[in-house]
């Protein structure tokens, strides 16, 4: 019985791992829902610089595609829906958990930390 459960442990361990490697560089929905429902991958913070989304529906949301930094200055390309379309050359700040966008709020230039401000200005 003590083996099952330890078998059972360990293959939930190496299906959560495994899957927070898969999402790790991927900005896809299946990648935002496993990250968001995966223990193993911390909540953090991305900062983006508007673009033009890269469609927008019926309704009005507004669909983006950008890369993404963290205060570290590392990147990532993340996937997010405006409730409408958002001004563009904006800052924004992403409460994410991996993939999964949480959250976003415009802030200021001077908020967001340099390395950060690095990356997001120079690809564009």
């Amino acid at each position: 019985m003590i083996k099952k459960l330890i078998g059972l442990f360990a293959g939930v361990f190496i299906l959560l791992f495994g899957a927070s490697i898969y999402s790790k560089n991927s900005s896809s929905e299946v990648a935002a829902l496993l990250d968001q429902l995966n223990p193993l991958v911390p909540k953090s913070e991305l900062y983006v610089k508007t673009t033009t989304p890269q469609s927008v529906n019926g309704y009005g949301t507004a669909s983006y595609e950008q890369l993404a930094a963290d205060k570290n200055g590392n990147t990532r390309t993340i996937q997010f829906n405006g409730l409408s379309e958002l001004k563009t050359d904006r800052y924004l700040k992403l409460s994410n958990k991996g993939a999964h966008i949480e959250t976003y709020e415009e802030v200021h230039r001077e908020q967001v930390p340099e390395q950060a401000l690095k990356e997001i200005d120079a690809k564009r």
